[in-house]
C-alpha cells in the first residue's frame, strides 16, 4: 500500500502536515487530506508538487507562514 506525506512549503520554510495520506479532496481554495484510518484535516493553499513514486510526497505551496 502507497500512502504519501503531505508537507507545507513557506519560503525556505518545510513542515509535515499529515502521515498516511491515502486520500485528497479539493474544496474552495484548498484541501482536504484524509488519512488510512479517515481522520481528516484541510489546508488552504495550492499543490507545488505530487510525487506518487520516488517518497509519496505532496508538496503544498502555503499561502502565508502561519498555516505553518
Amino acid at each position: 500500500m502507497c500512502l504519501s506525506t503531505v508537507y507545507a512549503r513557506y519560503g525556505n520554510e518545510q513542515k509535515v502536515l499529515m502521515n498516511d495520506v491515502a486520500r485528497i479532496e479539493a474544496e474552495d481554495n484548498g484541501f482536504w487530506f484524509i488519512d488510512l484510518f479517515g481522520r481528516k484535516e484541510f489546508f488552504g493553499g495550492d499543490i507545488e508538487s505530487i510525487d506518487l513514486v520516488d517518497g509519496h510526497q505532496i508538496i503544498m505551496q502555503a499561502r502565508n507562514p502561519v498555516e505553518l
